[in-house]
């Protein structure tokens, strides 16, 4: 058996009392109900609505869904009398309806009880406008009392102390029951802000608080756009109906419980929808995409819009000479090339037909100068499009008698044919080529060797040691002490 030291045992003993004496302390805070506990549930109250200046506070009834305390010290009980608290905007509570004690005692799993004064002898109460002066959401408490002091002092210990909670919310001089409905706004953007005719267009409304329940619509003047569903705080509808032309939208949310959240509009968001500033079309009237491929000799159509009213353009075209017609704007700023087509000799490459003057629109929109294109590289056989001036048959600036095969003075190479095949030492594969290789072959074969001689070593050596250990023990050489236990 181990026997512990003596000053082990002391801590020990030590240890063994402060985990008893920490249980204890333990018990007694699980055992012990502070003078004002938290409340156990919510009680109901009918009807939901009054006046703050009504006499009699709460008259139709109430439900408290528990009992109160079984608790009886001679004539003093807590489970006969109710009264009705006000948590004032300092967390101090005043008590407005004293006295209740319809359907009596209170011990049932569940009470309503009426709170008509004929039906609580001896009833008082205070008007809620006595202590309440301000708009706001109030904490509502029926506590059980003991049948001697229907109001007592926060001080006082009341076995248990349940108290059941309500909330009312003040608006002027009207209560209702709940906290009332949250404040919301609502924000709304589109993207893109500037679309073409027929695409689309993404509506997006955020409403706050995010746990706000309800629907958007999306609306322009009378006009209602689209609506859909809030969902996680947000809600979004997209559309490509939208005719040409600015319009001014604003989100509205509507609230599925008008008594939780209150419903707000979000300014007014404007989306413009225009015709592209330009585009280039085919000969069929097709409008191509942005930077398009143009083949040479093909034939388009250039519109630029949104340019200076009855202002004259030149055209002209980047690396390239050729002369193309000038045009004159509309009186709405748009001006049209037509057949308008791309030279035979057009540069591959990027290119571009460039105004002058530029395009100004004014304000955000800028000025276009130049409507980009790209021209393919011209077919196989065609002569290039960029010419050099140097011939491509003149003999070499520096010759050279060289032959271009690089000799060595290596001799390990070998010759098949009166070709020397072994100094090129990057050429690959097999036949007359391998004398590069057959060197390779030999550094892989001697470390073949020196592997095997290692391996031969490394047993005979361990063999040796086996050996060596056994006559040693066997003639008492080598001796080891006993295993420890």
């Amino acid at each position: 058996m181990t026997v512990l030291h003596p000053f082990r045992r002391a801590a020990a003993v030590l240890a063994a009392c402060a985990v008893l004496a920490l249980g204890v302390v333990a018990l007694v805070a699980s055992q012990s109900q502070p003078a004002r506990a938290a409340s156990v549930g919510e009680f109901t109250l009918t009807p939901g609505s009054g006046s703050l200046s009504d006499p009699q506070p709460f008259s139709g009834s109430l439900r408290i869904p528990g009992a109160c305390p079984d608790a009886t010290i001679e004539d003093v009980n807590w489970n006969s009398v109710l009264t009705v608290f006000v948590v004032k905007a300092d967390g101090t509570e005043a008590r407005v309806q004293r006295g209740i004690t319809n359907q009596a005692p209170y011990t049932a799993a569940s009470s309503t009880v009426s709170l008509a004064a004929a039906d609580n002898p001896g009833m008082g109460f205070d008007s809620l406008s006595s202590v309440i002066t301000a708009d706001g959401t109030y904490e509502l408490r029926v506590r059980c009392v003991d049948n001697f002091s229907w109001d007592p002092a926060p001080e006082d210990i009341v076995p248990g102390d349940p108290y059941w909670s309500q909330k009312i919310t003040v608006t002027g001089g009207d209560w209702v029951v709940g906290e009332g409905a949250k404040a919301t706004s609502t924000e709304l953007v589109a993207a893109p802000p500037v679309v073409e005719p027929g695409k689309e267009v993404t509506l997006t409304a955020t409403t706050s608080p995010a746990d706000a329940v309800g629907d958007v619509k999306f609306v322009e003047g009378d006009t209602t756009l689209g609506e859909a569903s809030v969902a996680d705080g947000k809600a979004e509808f997209k559309t490509t109906a939208l005719a040409v032309g600015d319009h001014n939208i604003v989100a509205r949310f509507t609230p599925t419980d008008a008594t939780k959240f209150v419903s707000s509009e979000s300014a007014s968001f404007r989306v413009t929808v225009q015709p592209a500033r330009y585009e280039i079309q085919d000969a069929s009237g097709t409008r191509l995409a942005d930077n398009p491929e143009l083949e040479r000799g093909q034939a388009v159509k250039l519109i630029v819009r949104r340019c200076q009213p009855s202002t004259s353009f030149a055209l002209s075209m980047d690396r390239n000479d050729a002369g193309f017609p000038s045009a004159t704007s509309d009186a709405n700023g748009t001006v049209t090339w037509t057949g308008l087509t791309v030279p035979d000799d057009a540069v591959e490459g990027t290119s571009g037909w460039t105004l002058s003057p530029g395009c100004d629109a004014g304000g955000s929109e800028g000025t276009v100068t130049t409507v980009a294109f790209k021209v393919p590289a011209p077919p196989s056989g065609s002569p290039s499009a960029t010419p050099t001036d140097e011939p491509t048959d003149d003999p070499t600036d520096d010759p050279t008698d060289e032959p271009t095969a690089t000799s060595t003075d290596d001799t390990g190479g070998t010759t098949d044919g009166g070709g020397t095949t072994g100094g090129d030492s990057t050429t690959s594969g097999g036949g007359s080529g391998s004398g590069g290789s057959s060197g390779g072959g030999g550094l892989a074969s001697t470390g073949s060797q020196i592997a095997l001689f290692s391996g031969v070593g490394a047993v005979v050596l361990t063999a040796a040691g086996i050996a060596f250990v056994r006559y040693g023990r066997r003639n008492g050489l080598l001796t080891f002490g006993e295993p420890r236990s």
